[in-house]
């Protein structure tokens, strides 16, 4: 099968769109399919690359740089021409949120090629629903949209109404790059932390993914444990009012921005952390939470969205009612302090990790392939 993989996030972009493309990819590759992906050109990028046995092709053209997108009619012509060539037997958009992704997708259906489209999304208020009808065409003409939890199909449904095309395809983690036994030492000596207590998040450092929500709980953390460390990874929009927040309170000395990390430094910061927390109110699916668990690390995160389809209160993470800074500190403290409940939570969030891999999700999506295939050709039969 040749597939088109399109979006305007790839690596070596970093972020939760660039990350699932890339580890769907390669695990589409590892099974043969004849993949290439194709995104927008950023400046000293080549048009044409292959990256871990991943073709890659890069469109030219103009492109927003604070919103990582393509704005140029341009790239959409040259893309259409792209993919008009190439002879693709399936065509895949990313995410419902990327140009490139939608105009592929409805460049396909114009064409008849079967298509699919990812939806990362939950969206809870009416009136943002409604933002959303732009897209609502594209979506329902899709033969296959994978939702990436229960939770995202249900607001695929809310956008489009009842439909057996949306399917939902958990993601994954590369337990090779996340898993136990990696060393975090390195980390710790390099901040001149010994055996305090560590607190660890990776995330984009925008409003919605609560990062001021969590150097609040924080600060309350402090005062039960005063020689506990944050370490906060990611980089994004809220980097400056977070550190003005942070010294605002006067903990600067306990609280570390590490900024934007590789994947693997990302694993080596999982394992460096005695506690992972994810403090967005609303997840698709958290996936930073998943890899923290597969790395052994014990995860705080909300009851809200597609969390609580992968994690348990109790019983693989601390779960807290969305935006409750009081209930985020307490699920610290109280893991810091009761080191049974650490190991439990770890044993089992391991387990869990175990089950849910990118090759899994690959396998899943591969299905998908073929079911949209095969109701495209019906169609086209029935015309």
């Amino acid at each position: 099968m040749r597939v088109a993989l399109v979006c305007d996030e790839f690596y070596p972009d970093l972020g939760g769109i660039a990350h699932y493309g890339y580890e769907l990819a390669r695990e589409l590759v590892l099974r043969g399919v004849d993949l290439t992906v194709v995104t927008h050109l950023h400046a000293g990028q080549p048009e044409d690359e292959e990256v871990f046995g991943i073709r890659i092709k890069r469109i030219k053209g103009r492109v927003s740089a604070s919103a990582n997108r393509a704005v140029s009619p341009f790239i959409f012509h040259r893309c259409h021409r792209y993919l008009a060539t190439q002879g693709f037997d399936l065509i895949h958009g990313l995410t419902i949120y990327s140009p490139m992704a939608l105009m592929a997708v409805q460049f396909a259906q114009r064409k008849g090629i079967p298509n699919v489209l990812t939806c990362h999304s939950i969206i809870e208020p009416r009136y943002q629903i409604l933002l959303h009808l732009p897209l609502v065409p594209i979506v329902r003409r899709a033969d296959r949209v994978i939702a990436v939890s229960e939770a995202t199909a249900h607001f695929c449904r809310r956008l489009i109404g009842p439909s057996d095309r949306i399917v939902a395809v958990l993601n994954g983690v590369d337990t090779a790059a996340f898993r136990l036994g990696i060393d975090g030492k390195e980390l710790r000596d390099r901040l001149g932390l010994d055996s305090q207590p560590v607190v660890v998040t990776a995330l984009r450092l925008a409003k919605r993914k609560g990062p001021h929500q969590l150097v609040a709980a924080f600060g309350k953390v402090l005062k039960s444990i005063p020689d506990a460390h944050l370490l906060i990874a990611g980089a994004g929009q809220e980097e400056k009012s977070l550190t003005r927040q942070i010294s605002r309170m006067g903990i600067a000395d306990s609280v570390h921005m590490v900024g934007r990390l590789t994947k693997e430094q990302v694993a080596r910061l999982m394992a460096t952390g005695d506690v992972f927390v994810l403090p967005s109110k609303l997840e698709a699916f958290g996936l930073a939470a998943l890899e923290a668990a597969a790395a052994g690390t014990p995860v705080v995160c909300s009851n809200a969205g597609g969390i609580p389809e992968v994690f348990h209160d109790g019983v693989n993470a601390l779960l807290y009612t969305p935006g409750d800074e009081n209930q985020m500190a307490d699920s610290m403290v109280r893991l810091i302090k009761d080191k049974e409940l650490r190991a439990a939570l770890s044993r089992n969030g391991v387990s869990t990790a175990q089950a849910l891999t990118w090759a899994a999700s690959a396998e899943r999506t591969l299905t998908v392939y073929e079911e949209a295939c095969g109701d495209n050709a019906a169609r086209r039969v029935h015309r």
